[in-house]
């Protein structure tokens, strides 16, 4: 008997989300049609798009005991499962990184046809379950191996199939232009062919380090004040006033390749213990040197990339600039040919891979 798919986000889906699982999922499924439901607070309802959001508790239902909590800000998904599991199909539930709608899925379980299954995608680097949950979930995909070491480490046991999926950047527009294409692009976007460009892309959520960048670009702009910096993804800072910071505030998805190819340098200043760091091989297969953090799965991200440099101490502003310096230095000394480094980009982290190792781990 086929199963019945189904996908279930807390984000709606379609979406434009820049720097997000979103943007593969949308084309794991437009060039498989895997998904027989996809269960979202969409805003384009149709047959197999079904709007479901998470509700929010009055001030009463907070007391309430903690599974009840839980069935009730999941209210409306699980009588849409209800509704799709009343056809007797086995179905498989792949849950995208929201561990509060994984725990109803999973106190749903039993009311799911026999041969249901229950997938749990996470984005995240350290992934911590109750045993009743990490019982009843089948399979979990995990983006780096670091990240499920890390998760066998921190539980008492760790039981579902796992999969490492890793993760794969969407577009053919990412790609390193040619010194000459590069000056074009430049200068369509008012800047110099021969100027000095940092980029930084992130939200302004703390974690992403935007409040420690501010203080290093003010260090860099001091000792290099031919330097240019954009920064993209954060909503407009009052208190950024440089002549040579631009702003670049949220971009569409198809608009950030073309940022991210006139830059020189990236700095990934994340804070946290990273999952993956899409933005990341965004801007290396753009054609960056990278200045990362090493926190969680980024130096995996990273492996084999020849320019990179790692910042072991981000808390620590001075060691942003002094891992500035090593990698101008590096970068200064590199000789290897950039055809042969543009073509190992090509099959790095690529969409394609990604989608295979995804769909291989869904039917396995």
């Amino acid at each position: 008997m086929l199963r019945t798919k189904i996908l279930i986000s807390s984000i709606g889906l379609p979406s434009q989300s820049i720097g997000s699982w979103v943007v593969r999922i949308q084309k794991f499924q437009e060039n498989l049609n895997y998904f027989d439901y996809i269960l979202s607070p969409t805003s384009k309802e149709d047959q197999s798009l079904l709007f479901c959001r998470k509700n929010d508790l009055k001030i009463w239902q907070k007391l309430y005991p903690k599974n009840t909590k839980t069935n009730l800000r999941a209210e409306q998904y699980l009588f849409a499962l209800k509704k799709i599991a009343e056809k007797g199909n086995p179905m498989q539930v792949l849950v995208m990184d929201d561990r509060s709608l994984l725990d109803s899925v999973v106190l749903f379980k039993p009311q799911l046809p026999k041969g249901s299954e229950i997938c749990f995608s996470y984005h995240g680097h350290s992934l911590a379950l109750p045993n009743w949950v990490m019982d009843n979930t089948d399979k979990v995909f995990f983006l780096t191996i670091a990240g499920y070491k890390k998760s066998l480490e921190i539980n008492y046991q760790f039981t579902p199939q796992t999969f490492i999926v890793g993760n794969g950047v969407v577009g053919d527009q990412f790609f390193p232009l040619s010194k000459q294409e590069k000056g074009i692009q430049r200068e369509s976007l008012g800047y110099s062919p021969d100027d000095r460009i940092l980029v930084w892309m992130a939200n302004s959520r703390p974690v992403k380090g935007f409040h420690l960048f501010k203080k290093i670009a003010v260090k860099l702009l001091e000792k290099y004040p031919d330097l240019k910096i954009i920064s993209i993804g954060h909503e407009t800072d009052p208190t950024i006033h440089h002549q040579n910071w631009k702003q670049a505030g949220r971009l569409a998805h198809k608009d950030l390749p073309g940022y991210l190819q006139i830059g020189d340098i990236y700095f990934f200043t994340s804070l946290w213990q990273e999952g993956f760091g899409l933005s990341l091989a965004e801007a290396v297969k753009s054609g960056n040197w990278v200045l990362s953090s090493a926190l969680g799965g980024i130096p995996e991200v990273l492996q084999g990339c020849r320019k990179a440099v790692f910042v072991e101490e981000p808390n620590i502003v001075n060691s942003w600039i002094q891992g500035f310096e090593s990698l101008l230095e590096k970068k200064q000394a590199d000789t290897f040919p950039d055809q042969e480094y543009f073509n190992w980009l090509k099959t790095w982290h690529e969409y394609s891979d990604w989608e295979q190792r995804y769909f291989k781990a869904l039917i396995d």
